[in-house]
């Protein structure tokens, strides 16, 4: 901190000083301010920033990974640094509480030049923080950036580091945390971007979304693991609320969840909690973390199944939890190694704010958005047959409905409006291209909902000739490649490219067929199964002359229907489990998906599912017909 920003802060007022606690704690920078105990509000602000004694470095004196049960992680690189993350097991290390610290505004860095707070040592030295390390090389034989960053015990004793204007461009650091009594974590690797100004060739990101671990073993996240990529987007449902009957939770009994509250979702804070320590102790994703940065959004199940503004679940109430969705953004922030403010004392929607755009030089930009919190509901009506496989209504086409909210839909107009980047990359939830199904919505919970709002941002792309559009989605458990149309007919004008990927784990539509079928309760179908009921006696309706209908009979039939109804869909793949690498050149993107043969079984081997490539300056998909991966 400056002296000019000292001089600022000695005088504030309580509130004035709260504002300061919570946006130095909640951006998770190394600057950190803590509440004095007793009176229950900070003191007058510390100015005591001279030069500091340096500390004594904390020791690894333990096995790697010891204390450290969630691993580590990384995310929302810059091309100066990125956020650090990792969990300390509170059994082991009890963390700062922010009622018992009786400090004003201090931090503490190990960097040559930076002026700490004396009367941190004393805490430092009691052992209530983690020491981390940030490295060029892999065994820390020389150290670019160390500090001390305190555990938050009332945050699930997690950590949160900003390394932001710290490190290099382009460059990748190992880094690493050291508790005082020696534990040290696993290594993790990550690399920042090239710098904002500069001319870049290209990038290879990766993308994946809904990974329920109840329903199966994330293999795909392994192979995604050793990929070379420069990070991965990940397209929400990084948990699912809904852990179903312990009875059967797809069969696997080393993936069964039991939450505290004992029911079969989350509701409570320790319930969220529960599900994103199990989800983050799983060994494949630990090393997909350990080993790139993300870059996050959510979609439902981080709450609840198909939520919408105000804060409601559905198929749990009709009306509003405000409560519940407060658990949720909380530890959503708690786990998520993302540069988002938080301020638990706001109301659920203004607590947290996660839409925000990510810039690799001038070869693209990408914006990632939040569809569940500001959202309308259902236009139809939220019965499972008004939300899917339904024939719409007058409501649909309102222009006062909106999926992103106007303030963010705001910000998104007005910043693909203003990017330069070749590419313009849209991290989007839900389908954007429309989907039909015997002349019936598919799916009213995507954009087939929202068509007005969908239509302006259309508009604006098309208006404002912006080129190299591509829209990268999850949520419905399939691999598409569609175009993105103004109008959904014949002669709808393209304005960009849809790249859908796959489930990590969560059912498909071939999977959830079959479930109903077979009479298997599924809790990750891509639509629920009241719908997947109605969907399947239509289809046997169909092909009613039949002696003996197959789900894999009825799954062919839904894909050759879903072809001939909605031409706009290039490829169309709802069979398998996966993820897709979107690389990006000056001349062109090109869209890899790779699918794994089981999630059954811990084992898996992968194959390439398809690979399309999208010229630069062109609305096209170019299919790669044979069974080579394209040159970059």
């Amino acid at each position: 901190m400056m002296d000019k920003d000292i001089r600022k802060v000695e005088n504030m007022t309580y509130d004035d000083s709260r504002r300061i606690f919570l946006k130095y704690f909640l951006a998770g920078t190394a600057v950190l301010a803590f509440e004095t105990s007793g009176l229950g509000k900070l003191g007058t602000m510390v100015s005591r920033v001279g030069a500091a004694p340096k500390v004594s470095p904390y020791i690894a004196q333990q096995e790697p990974g010891k204390g450290f049960p969630q691993s580590i992680a990384s995310g929302d690189p810059t091309d100066s640094g990125m956020m650090l993350w990792t969990r300390v097991d509170p059994s082991l290390e009890t963390g700062f509480s922010n009622i018992e610290i009786n400090s004003k505004l201090i931090y503490w860095m190990e960097k040559p030049g930076v002026k700490n707070d004396p009367s941190l040592k004393e805490e430092i030295e009691n052992g209530k923080f983690v020491m981390f390390e940030v490295s060029k090389t892999e065994d820390f034989s020389t150290v670019e950036v160390s500090g001390f960053s305190p555990i938050w015990k009332e945050y699930d004793n997690i950590v949160r580091v900003d390394l932001d204007t710290m490190l290099e461009p382009n460059q990748v650091y190992y880094y690493r945390f050291i508790t005082k009594s020696g534990l040290v974590s696993n290594t993790g690797k990550s690399k920042t971007l090239p710098s904002v100004d500069s001319d870049v060739h290209s990038a290879t990101i990766a993308y994946i979304s809904c990974q329920d671990y109840t329903n199966g073993y994330f293999n795909a996240l392994r192979h995604l693991a050793d990929e070379e990529i420069d990070f991965f987007l990940h397209l929400g449902d990084y948990v699912y609320e809904s852990v179903g009957d312990a009875s059967y939770q797809g069969g696997l009994k080393d993936r069964r969840i039991n939450l505290p509250s004992g029911k079969s979702k989350a509701f409570t804070l320790e319930d969220y909690r529960t599900l994103y320590q199990t989800y983050r102790s799983d060994h494949d994703l630990q090393k997909l973390h350990e080993n790139h940065s993300m870059v996050a959004i959510w979609d439902d199940h981080e709450f609840a199944n198909d939520t919408y503004y105000p804060a409601v679940a559905p198929d749990d109430n009709q009306e509003s939890d405000p409560g519940r969705r407060l658990f949720a953004n909380q530890v959503w922030f708690e786990y998520m190694p993302a540069r988002v403010p938080y301020d638990s004392s706001k109301s659920f929607e203004e607590s947290i704010k996660i839409y925000r755009s990510v810039t690799i030089g001038n070869l693209a930009t990408i914006f990632m958005t939040d569809e569940r919190l500001y959202r309308s509901a259902h236009p139809c009506g939220e019965g499972q047959l008004d939300r899917y496989f339904t024939n719409g209504c007058e409501n649909r086409n309102k222009s006062n409905r909106s999926m992103l909210g106007f303030n963010q839909r705001d910000w998104f107009i007005k910043e693909l409006k203003n990017t330069d980047s070749t590419w313009k990359i849209w991290g989007n939830e839900v389908q954007v291209t429309q989907l039909k199904l015997l002349n019936r919505f598919f799916n009213l919970d995507a954009w087939d909902g929202f068509p007005y709002e969908r239509d302006v941002i259309a508009q604006t792309v098309m208006n404002e000739g912006i080129q190299n559009f591509i829209a990268l989605t999850g949520d419905f458990h399939t691999f598409e490649a569609s175009y993105l149309q103004y109008d959904y007919n014949d002669s709808g004008e393209k304005y960009g490219v849809e790249l859908m990927v796959g489930s990590v784990t969560s059912s498909n539509l071939r999977e959830a067929i079959r479930n109903i079928l077979q009479e298997v309760p599924d809790t990750s179908s891509p639509i629920p199964n009241g719908a997947v009921s109605e969907l399947v006696r239509t289809l046997q309706t169909t092909l009613g002359s039949l002696s003996t209908l197959t789900a894999e009979l009825l799954f062919k039939e839904l894909q050759n229907i879903i072809k001939v109804e909605n031409p706009w869909i290039e490829l169309f793949d709802s069979t398998t489990h996966g993820y897709a690498l979107l690389t990006l050149t000056k001349s062109k993107a090109i869209c890899t998906a790779y699918s794994i043969d089981n999630i059954e079984k811990p084992q898996s081997t992968k194959s390439l599912l398809w690979q399309c490539e999208i010229p630069n300056g062109e609305v096209d998909i170019i299919v790669n017909k044979d069974n080579h991966i394209l040159e970059v």
